[in-house]
């Protein structure tokens, strides 16, 4: 079942209208905003629909991509943002469905709620499958927003959270952990404990890119990737791997040093 409002197609468009998805999303205009433009999550928060995204330009104005389906289908995608009109229009350039377009069009009910109104048009010649697409684009969008929400409310949660000013804390000493990761609060920031083999780390529980939840990822060879949108942070030095080299301008900062001394973990700062 699909949990909103499902209208048949109207006939006056100037492509084939397939029908009109309608949701309410419990996120800041901002936040929508930021979903939009935000290409680099397709393939990772999406897996399910997206294998892979190469862009080709973007910026505040919007993004053109060429992408790849979970069905090895190449795609070329370009969103259209519209801020005065609250409206974002995306176009299928090249590839399956070539031509069609979905308008987006927010309404904004309260601070953190709003009101979303989609349209599907397709280059059909027939009008006998209009409902059927429409509805299987619906299906799709229900399972893409089902995903994105948890985003957008999750880095909502984390913009909201106070920390203080970091203060010094002296080094810290706890006995081993029964279950991994374990979290953990270091100079009012939220940091995880985790091993590998037999490699202990500690390292913040956030992305420093747009704040995922690290802790919901495997570390491999000292490395951690955030589920959102794939960068990969080295866990010994802190630094974004970028095409196997250290890239500092995105990086998880300063982190404790962590030993095991019998049944107890040591965190000294550096």
């Amino acid at each position: 079942m699909i949990r909103y409002d499902f209208e048949e197609a109207k006939s006056d468009t100037r492509l084939v209208h397939v029908g009109t998805y309608k949701r309410s999303l419990p996120v800041s205009l901002d936040r929508m905003y930021e979903n939009a433009l935000d290409w680099a999550h397709l393939p990772f928060l999406h897996s399910s629909s997206f294998k892979s995204i190469c862009p080709l330009a973007y910026g505040a104005w919007g993004w053109k991509a060429d992408v790849v389906d979970v069905k090895d289908r190449p795609l070329r995608l370009e969103l259209l943002l519209d801020r005065s009109c609250r409206r974002w229009i995306t176009r299928n350039l090249e590839g399956d469905s070539k031509g069609a377009e979905i308008w987006t069009h927010v309404f904004v009910v309260d601070e953190r709620l709003l009101d979303l109104v989609i349209d599907f048009f397709v280059p059909l010649e027939s009008m006998k499958n209009r409902d059927k697409v429409g509805l299987a684009y619906a299906k799709s969008y229900e399972r893409l927003y089902d995903e994105d929400v948890q985003m957008m409310s999750g880095r909502q949660t984390e913009l909201d959270r106070k920390v203080q000013k970091l203060t010094d804390s002296q080094n810290v000493k706890i006995p081993l952990p029964k279950e991994l990761p374990l979290v953990i609060k270091l100079r009012d920031r939220e940091y995880l404990i985790n091993k590998e083999a037999d490699d202990w780390y500690v390292y913040p529980s956030r992305c420093p890119h747009l704040l995922g939840p690290l802790g919901e990822s495997e570390i491999h060879d000292g490395v951690v990737m955030c589920p959102w949108h794939g960068f990969k942070f080295d866990l010994n030095t802190g630094d974004r791997l970028v095409g196997g080299k250290n890239d500092r301008s995105c990086s998880l900062g300063a982190m404790p040093k962590i030993s095991q001394v019998g049944d107890t973990l040591n965190l000294t700062w550096p």
